[in-house]
């Protein structure tokens, strides 16, 4: 633990109340220091591993000080579990959330106004109420904790805009000392989260990120195929895993291709109902060799001790993402490996998507253009995307750009106010969130009763997200334990003024600044998948550990490769049993695609700049004729063209083929239209 070196004012007294109150002996490596700098009015920044004992920082302090602690934390799995555990010690405390019916919640603020409690865990969400801001300011709150703090920084992997608010609810609430604490976060996340939270000379407190038991590995791939065959291999050797992929799609195939290996796996990520995420996490958490193939939607909160892998089908967004994640494996100290399998596609494909995400102005002003045209665009964002020109995901962002600057107003299905009726259920209810809207929906107009509301209000009363929320209401729908009248069915767009785009005097600086910052934690996972030197060294380094007496034999520079991939030998031609592969001179034969070489010679500057390294190290002149000429779609078409060989087709195959197939399609239009 890394701090200024400071006596330790309150060690005695801490020291007995963590026997009195926890039944601990003694203090786990850092905790005294932080415990003793929380003790003594300091604001405190703790960055420590998870199962380092974080919650103590807070928990212990919170019952030797008079007054209230206020815990903010996203987690409501995370938040039952030490209201529990502080509960079973006889230390009286509580949460306010969503899960907590209406009722319910109003009896326990009352409760917390008469002083009944030293601990209240709430989510960031919470703070949207402005009674629940106006009780706090009427008890005072004596330390608030901020746990998962790298989410109030856009420098961080896990942004979330309600933290960004926490900095003015402390101005307001004024407590005597703050602590935020998270388990991973490089210099600029800690800068941040100071700033954010408007601390003063805090105390900043870093924990060794060093994971001795976990063993860092890269496999380059190239393809679906490869990444199949690697994970089913680690699968194999046995344990309990997580498998990461980026997105729905590839996580759903995922699961069926490994299935078709004799695996079973379960799938898990956002686009399931929350039952069936439950059912998911229920299983892998109870069985000791279950595997899960799920994006990062999963984990957040997740505490089995004796995760052997995590492997990452696809490159993570950023260090801190990927540390993290693979850092839920071997927390009971046995050896674990964490294997990132890459294939530079990938990042092509993560910089596109934050691309996409950060529109140009151009894209903005057309978007604004069209919305011109009409008193409200009903036709849908897809249509809005073809009327525009670009893809519907840059039309989506670029219109929440608008909504955000207060320019649009985005009437979506469901829009106006539902007019929902409540039932005596028909079916057992089994979600969270429908049950909890129920609470709600039974507290404001009774069995038999009506509610109107938009989907706003009911958001903010059931506290719940709206996509959340929608969930919930179909859930109670088919369980009949309401009846729902929707309002408006279609999917309007209105610009809330009527002026060209220039007069909006619209500045995309913040946009321009989050995409930067996206691109350049990017950049620095890629540096990590390319590394030569030991990637345990590279981790340290990026969260500024001390590296100077790093002895490492955990990771596959220094140690070597655990996973291999046997490729299946090169197949017989249909004519004489010989190989496939072509003549290279064959090959390169005919006339050169002048819009793959151009757009190869895109690729290679765009690359080469990356990377930083010259551009004829990643192919020279030659070979991009070639390629532009053969125009590959297959790995072996891709290693006949003289030049290439494997390594080459593991970092650029994929991408040079899906430049080959854009222009083999631009050239048959072309050819279409010329006869035609």
């Amino acid at each position: 633990m890394r701090s200024m070196t400071e006596p330790l004012r309150f060690h005695d007294d801490a020291r007995a109340e963590l026997e009195q109150s926890f039944g601990l002996t003694a203090f786990r490596p850092g905790q005294a220091e932080v415990v003793d700098s929380v003790l003594g009015g300091r604001n405190v920044v703790v960055v420590m591993p998870t199962g380092a004992g974080k919650s103590l920082c807070y928990q212990l302090p919170a019952v030797m000080l008079k007054g209230l602690t206020l815990v903010i934390s996203p987690l409501i799995a995370l938040m039952k579990d030490q209201l529990e555990q502080l509960e079973a010690r006889g230390i009286p405390a509580t949460l306010i959330n969503s899960t907590v019916p209406e009722l319910e919640r109003a009896e326990r603020i009352r409760r917390m106004r008469a002083g009944a409690y030293r601990l209240v865990y709430v989510a960031p969400e919470r703070f949207r109420s402005p009674s629940f801001l106006d009780a706090l300011g009427e008890v005072g709150v004596e330390l608030m904790a901020v746990d998962e703090a790298h989410c109030i920084s856009q420098w961080g992997h896990d942004f979330r805009p309600d933290y960004a608010l926490l900095g003015q609810v402390r101005k307001r609430l004024r407590p005597p000392r703050t602590v935020a604490l998270t388990a991973t976060a490089s210099p600029e996340v800690r800068e941040d989260i100071v700033r954010s939270l408007l601390m003063k000379d805090p105390r900043v407190f870093v924990a060794g990120f060093d994971r001795p038991n976990l063993f860092l590995e890269v496999l380059r791939v190239s393809g679906d195929e490869e990444r199949r065959a690697a994970t089913a291999r680690v699968i194999a050797e046995g344990g309990s895993g997580i498998v990461y992929c980026a997105t729905r799609k590839q996580a759903d195939a995922m699961q069926a291709a490994l299935r078709l290996r004799g695996h079973d796996p379960v799938v898990y990520h956002a686009g399931m109902d929350e039952a069936e995420r439950h059912k998911a996490q229920d299983r892998f958490m109870s069985d000791p060799s279950a595997v899960v193939v799920a994006t990062n939607a999963f984990g957040m909160g997740i505490d089995k001790p004796d995760i052997r892998f995590v492997v990452h089908a696809n490159i993570p967004r950023a260090v801190e993402a990927y540390y993290q994640e693979v850092g839920r494996a071997g927390r009971d100290g046995k050896p674990a490996h964490a294997l990132l399998l890459f294939n530079h596609a990938d990042v092509f494909t993560q910089e596109r998507l934050i691309e996409s995400n950060h529109p140009s102005e151009a894209v903005i002003a057309d978007v604004w253009n069209v919305l011109q045209t009409q008193e409200v665009f009903a036709r849908g964002q897809e249509a809005l995307a073809a009327a525009v020109g670009a893809s519907e995901f840059e039309v989506s962002a670029a219109l929440r750009i608008l909504e955000r600057e207060g320019l649009v107003e985005l009437q979506a299905p469901g829009a106006g106010t539902y007019g929902i009726k409540v039932l005596e259920p028909k079916a057992e209810v089994h979600s969270r969130s429908a049950r909890a809207l129920l609470e709600v929906l039974r507290a404001e107009a009774g069995a038999g009763g009506t509610v109107s509301a938009s989907l706003r209000g009911l958001s903010a009363r059931a506290e719940l997200p709206e996509k959340d929320l929608r969930r919930a209401l179909s859930a109670l729908e088919r369980a009949k334990a309401v009846s729902v009248r929707k309002p408006f069915a279609g999917r309007g767009i209105r610009a809330l003024q009527r002026v060209p785009f220039h007069a909006l005097d619209l500045s995309l600086e913040r946009v321009r600044r989050q995409e930067r910052r996206a691109l350049l934690l990017l950049r620095r996972m890629t540096d990590y998948a390319y590394a030569k030197a030991c990637r345990r060294a590279f981790v340290l380094d990026y969260f500024g550990e001390d590296t100077r007496h790093l002895d490492c034999n955990g990771c596959d520079v220094c140690s070597g490769s655990r996973t291999r991939i046997e490729l299946p030998p090169p197949r017989a031609s249909a004519k004489g049993g010989g190989s496939i592969y072509k003549s290279k001179e064959r090959v390169a034969e005919g006339p050169m695609n002048d819009q793959a070489a151009e757009a190869l010679r895109r690729f290679r500057r765009d690359l080469s700049r990356d990377l930083d390294v010259p551009p004829f190290i990643l192919f020279t002149d030659k070979t991009l004729q070639a390629l532009a000429t053969a125009l590959p779609l297959t790995r072996e078409d891709f290693l006949a063209v003289k030049g290439t060989g494997g390594t080459s087709w593991e970092r650029f195959g994929p991408k040079v083929v899906e430049i080959c197939r854009d222009a083999r399609e631009h050239a048959r239009r072309a050819q279409g239209d010329a006869i035609g």
